[in-house]
């Protein structure tokens, strides 16, 4: 085996670390350069070519892939059916062919690698710490190095460098996911290797004669590593000043650092793994004797049955492993336990007089909108939970608990889950306010625990994407991409759930108990896990559900509209509100255990039928296609199953939509609001202040509220968002655009045009603000007229705020839009607003009201008293 073929092996794994994006931000132009070096390290002259048909077979098998595989998973159907398309193009040169053996090889080995890597990642999202006995083969290690080092619950203790570092024993320290993928890799191209190497019947035999020497230079291989990675810590260590921030840690999960350490392996390996005499790389020796098309191969219809049932059997187990029964709903009846939790309420008023941090810092938008939906209640303070009291509910919702609950009421909770009922709960970072000491009374007998830790997105700390996934756990299936604040994780220790939200690219810290909450600074400490997470866990305990959740903040006021946010608790509480007869685990495991066996049954018996007629090519695709089918089958059959929950007919809602399709202002992103000042995100968030709800939207999804807000536009409006513009307000929807001399270059006029409405900026001016009766009299210096329509708001004599009438709908324009940024509002949710703040949420409110409800635009009744003040043009108090 040459050593080309090694590299191309260790680049291949590395591409994985960059393609997924398992430490840090997945970076697809390295991801790209890798993979096309392994092809390019692979191409050599093909020892066959498939005939015509089979490559029109395996390209019809591989379109489920590559129409529903997700990046970079898509990748091994892309060269599949690239490699095979270029062995069969009459093309009248070596290099295509070469290229298409290369992308054939590397499909096969990455096909193997993938399934490696999951296996790893979902082993170490569980738990990153090593069992006792490989703990101590890691300590023994530093002992070799001369190093002082002791094993304790938290891992190691090495005394070095005049301290002592407590590194976890982690199996990323002992075995990191490039080792992993490059052993999977390995096997893969050994068998090949065997196949042409050795006679029909000793090519077991061969193979596992290869493999014991690779897995010996693998397991020899390991220790060095370790003494590797913990001298270089120790040095760089050792090299940090007394004042600096240490970062050292970075190596460990170093993209770059993963994959160089390959370097010694890949030497070994090409000088240990001896092949036998009879194997010859395509590109090396004599290439006049290789056939032209596969050996002997049969006829396509001979070929076909076993294809298909090859492809019918992964399908199966596709659809077997990804299967979570959904059932009907039950009565929607939620209670939320405001008993032992002081801690975001659901009773905070969060209206138009209270401001400040806490009634931002609660629940109760989110309880009122979910009222919206399911029959929603109260547990109180004063009462305690108890059998009786659980009847009344089908899902119950107990939210970080500040006080411990009795025994004899855990009891309630876990009988009532066990009975059939529901279960949310809802956690947060580092044990605050000992939630999790109190959330885990419960959780402990239904087989999980909240760790005591908090999670940092590497790269980015408290901003964390999430995304559902290619087959999202039905909880999650409505979600869209979104972001999560800080969160603790899930320990599942040995139970058998699922995992809903597998985050990757974080590190874990413990708590920092000087702090009020426990919170860590974000540092790279030698402390840390990293690498993926649960953050979502979900649970079948008797015949009830439990879902576990870790992030508490992202559904406070200040941000349950922010995109993904509230449809996350909604498909929460819908898939608890569900029930099955799936859901007894006897059964649900008897159903599953019956379509695996199935699976593997009618896989076998295509691979037995096949093993004359099938090339391999066309296998991996069956196999991929395959795949593919079941999971979108059991993806759609979710999506049939647990539509989004029907709004109640009796509590009707106003939904105003952010537009975002020709307004990019800068909008909140969790807790903070964004652009410096110049952004919008508290207005988005004073809007359901008025009771109604907003969400973020754009392209044809901006029509689909009872009012549309557009913020300062700025990009082009297309003829089709126009037309459809005019058609939603022509049926009554709402619109209100918001513009100011601030905005450059804005497109207002186009969206305001088809109404009889103009934004004049240059006939703007500075002057007195005010409504009709002088209120709220406030000086600006600068404005944008406002002509056509029915004034209501004036600078002096000039308009500056008008609406019309159109069909069924309302158009509103402002031409002051910038007086209500956040710079002007108070720069956070958490400020207590003076006087003149208060007067400008006051303007806000009164015109946001009447552009929703499409009625007159009123002062308030009593507003309240303001001095003048000159405001610029951009909202800026002089």
């Amino acid at each position: 085996m040459t050593l080309r073929s090694w590299i191309a092996l260790a680049l291949a794994s590395g591409s994985w670390l960059f393609g997924l994006g398992l430490y840090h931000p997945a970076n697809w132009i390295v991801w790209a350069v890798l993979t096309a070096g392994a092809v390019a390290l692979w191409a050599a002259r093909p020892p066959w070519r498939p005939r015509l048909d089979q490559v029109g077979l395996a390209l019809v098998l591989l379109v489920p892939a590559l129409w529903w595989a997700p990046w970079p998973y898509r990748l091994i159907a892309v060269l599949l059916a690239g490699g095979l398309v270029l062995l069969v193009v009459p093309v009248p040169r070596r290099w295509p062919e070469a290229l298409g053996w290369g992308a054939l090889c590397a499909a096969a080995v990455m096909v193997i690698q993938a399934l490696g890597i999951e296996l790893y990642v979902a082993r170490t999202a569980r738990s990153h710490d090593l069992p006792l006995p490989l703990a101590w083969l890691v300590a023994g290690v530093g002992r070799l190095l001369g190093l002082d080092v002791a094993v304790g619950p938290q891992g190691l203790a090495i005394h070095a460098v005049r301290q002592v570092h407590r590194l976890p024993a982690t199996w990323e320290l002992l075995l990191g996911p490039v080792t992993v993928a490059w052993f999977a890799g390995g096997l893969v191209w050994l068998g090949w290797v065997a196949v042409e190497s050795f006679p029909q019947g000793q090519r077991w035999g061969g193979w596992m004669g290869l493999v014991r020497r690779f897995a010996l230079i693998v397991a020899a291989w390991l220790p060095v590593r370790i003494a590797l990675l913990l001298g270089l810590y120790l040095d760089r260590t050792m090299r940090v000043g007394p004042s600096e921030v240490p970062t050292t840690m970075n190596q460990f999960f170093s993209h770059w650092v993963q994959l160089a350490l390959l370097a010694a392996p890949v030497l070994a390996a090409w000088w240990l793994v001896r092949l036998p005499r009879g194997w010859r790389h395509a590109s090396e020796g004599d290439t006049a004797a290789q056939p032209e098309s596969v050996h002997a191969a049969p006829a396509l219809r001979a070929s076909l049955g076993p294809t298909l049932l090859l492809a019918a059997g992964v399908a199966i187990l596709g659809f077997v492993l990804c299967w979570e029964p959904v059932g009907g709903r039950k009565g929607g009846r939620v209670m939320v336990v405001e008993r032992h939790s002081t801690w975001e309420p659901t009773d905070r008023p969060y209206d138009t007089e209270h401001f400040g941090h806490d009634p931002s810092y609660s629940y109760s938008l989110i309880y009122n909108y979910a009222a919206h939906y399911y029959r929603m209640s109260r547990l109180v303070e004063s009462e305690r939970i108890t059998p009786e009291r659980l009847e009344g509910c089908d899902v119950l919702v107990i939210k970080i608990p500040t006080a411990r609950y009795a025994p004899d009421e855990v009891d309630a909770v876990v009988d009532f889950v066990r009975r059939g009922g529901g279960l949310l709960l809802i956690g947060d970072h580092t044990n605050v306010f000992n939630s999790s000491t109190y959330l885990n009374d419960i959780c402990r007998p239904l087989g999980f625990t909240f760790r005591h830790d908090l999670l940092f997105c590497i790269g980015s700390p408290y901003q964390q994407l999430v995304r559902p996934g290619a087959v999202p756990h039905p909880a999650v299936q409505h979600v869209p991409v979104m972001h999560y604040a800080v969160s603790c994780s899930i320990d599942p220790g040995r139970s058998l759930g699922r995992a809903v939200v597998r985050g990757g690219g974080l590190w874990s810290l413990p708590p920092f108990y000087h702090a009020e909450n426990y919170h860590p600074q974000a540092e790279y400490r030698p402390e840390m896990r990293y690498g993926a997470f649960i953050q979502l866990w979900a649970a079948r305990p008797g015949r009830g559900r439990v879902l576990a959740f870790t992030d508490s903040t992202i559904f406070s006021n200040f941000c349950i509209f922010q995109p993904g946010k509230a449809e996350l608790m909604m498909g929460m509480l819908e898939w608890l509100n569900r029930t099955s007869r799936f859901d007894a685990a006897p059964l649900r495991w008897l159903v599953r255990g019956a379509g695996v066996l199935a699976g593997l049954v009618v896989l076998g018996i295509g691979l037995v039928a096949g093993r004359r007629q099938l090339a391999w090519p066309v296998a991996l695709a069956a196999a991929l296609g395959g795949g593919a089918v079941g999971t979108a089958l059991v993806t759609m059959a979710h999506r049939a199953a647990m539509p989004p929950a029907p709004e109640r007919p009796d509590r009707p809602m106003r939904r105003v939509v952010i537009d975002r399709t020709v307004s990019e202002v800068p909008l909140s992103l969790g807790a903070y609001t964004q652009g410096d000042g110049e952004g919008y995100g508290l207005l988005e968030q004073w809007i359901p202040r008025l009771g109604y709800f907003t969400m973020r939207r754009s392209g044809a999804d901006a029509f689909t509220g009872d009012a549309l807000v557009v913020i300062a536009p700025t990009r082009s409006v297309s003829r089709q968002y126009r037309e459809s513009l005019v058609r939603y307000v022509q049926q009554g929807g709402h619109l209100l655009v918001l513009d100011s001399p601030a905005v450059v270059g804005s497109t207002a006029n186009s969206l305001l045009w088809p109404f009889g409405l103009v934004s004049s900026h240059a006939d703007g001016k500075a002057g007195r603000l005010a409504f009709a009766n002088g209120w709220p009299a406030m000086k600006i210096t600068g404005s944008s007229a406002i002509r056509g329509g029915e004034p209501f708001l004036r600078v002096d004599d000039v308009p500056v705020g008008a609406r019309v009438r159109y069909g069924r709908g309302q158009v509103t324009a402002v031409g002051v839009g910038s007086l209500f940024n956040d710079m002007v509002m108070g720069g956070a949710w958490t400020v207590e607003p003076n006087e003149q703040q208060r007067t400008i949420y006051q303007l806000l409110f009164a015109i946001v009201r009447g552009a929703v409800e499409g009625r007159p635009i009123v002062p308030p009744e009593r507003p309240r008293a303001s001095s003048p003040q000159e405001t610029t043009a951009a909202g800026e108090p002089r």
